[in-house]
């Protein structure tokens, strides 16, 4: 494994950590679970009229969407470990100098 695979499995088990922790700490409520609920029957209604062509495009945009939100997620989060190496680097830095 070189660094750049190591990099990718250790962000990818990091993010997973705090989505695990994110539901802990954050249960939808009730009102929101029942609000996924509903989606999930309305997206099976649709989804059970469309023919076998609409039904690929309908999965090829959740497909797409799903991609880049995760996409921005990952970005989000290597931007977090950036700020916080800078925001150790600074704070040492002005440490330092006193």
């Amino acid at each position: 494994m070189n660094e750049k695979d190591f990099m990718e499995l250790l962000i990818t088990e990091r993010m997973g950590m705090h989505c695990e922790k994110f539901k802990e700490d954050y249960p939808p409520t009730p009102e929101q679970l029942e609000e996924v609920e509903k989606a999930s029957i309305a997206h099976d209604k649709v989804f059970s009229i469309l023919d076998a062509e609409h039904r690929k495009l309908l999965e090829f945009c959740e497909d797409v969407n799903i991609d880049g939100s995760s996409r921005e997620n990952e970005y989000y989060y290597r931007a977090g470990i950036k700020d916080g190496v800078n925001l150790d680097y600074l704070v040492k830095q002005m440490k330092s100098t006193d």
